[in-house]
């Protein structure tokens, strides 16, 4: 569980989420409930490795987020990380 006081998030703010790896998308969301339920409002969520071989991203878009991620993994090899180049 993810919890915050409120006087560290009083309503009516704008909140960009930042976190550090998007695989199912399950913390951002979690972190994106609390903020809607303390009466702000989610501006974004910027990541700064994403798994994009898993469904974080989408789960996230079609909640109606804007999602950027610094680095985009589209695969692991035995070798490394095959990376999506923008």
């Amino acid at each position: 569980d993810i919890t915050i006081s409120k006087k560290f998030l009083p309503a009516g703010e704008k909140v960009l989420i930042i976190d550090d790896f998007l695989a199912s998308g399950e913390a951002a969301m979690g972190l994106a409930k609390l903020v809607e339920d303390a009466g702000d409002e989610v501006v974004g969520m910027a990541i700064a490795i994403e798994k994009s071989f898993q469904p974080g991203r989408e789960r996230l878009e079609h909640a109606g987020y804007r999602v950027e991620s610094l680095v985009r993994i589209k695969e692991f090899k035995d070798n490394g990380c095959v990376f999506i180049e923008d």
